[in-house]
């Protein structure tokens, strides 16, 4: 009985770090995004499981109406270890 609770322990101080939320936002402030919220856009799971995040951007009001209207979200994906940006979406206002 004492193995199998060795066991459970060596698996456990096996398994690999995966990267979250926290990841995610710091990816969002380096491409010039503060985040304002943070969603799981798309998740797969299992052994080789990928998280994709919608990361909300926390951008300044601007005062001229004729500037263009820019991205203001990214989807950034997490897997194991890593977290990287996939590319900059416009969310609808509705």
């Amino acid at each position: 009985m004492k193995y199998f609770f060795l066991v459970v322990i060596a698996l456990l101080a096996a398994a690999p770090a995966f990267a979250g939320q926290p990841e995610a936002r710091e990816v969002a402030r380096i491409n010039n995004c503060p985040p304002k919220k943070i969603d799981v856009y798309q998740n797969s799971p299992g052994p080789m499981g990928v998280t994709i995040y919608q990361v909300t951007c926390n951008l300044p009001k601007t005062t001229d109406k004729n500037a263009p209207a820019g991205p203001d979200a990214l989807l950034i994906s997490c897997d194991a270890a890593l977290c990287e940006m996939l590319r900059p979406i416009t969310l609808s206002k509705q």
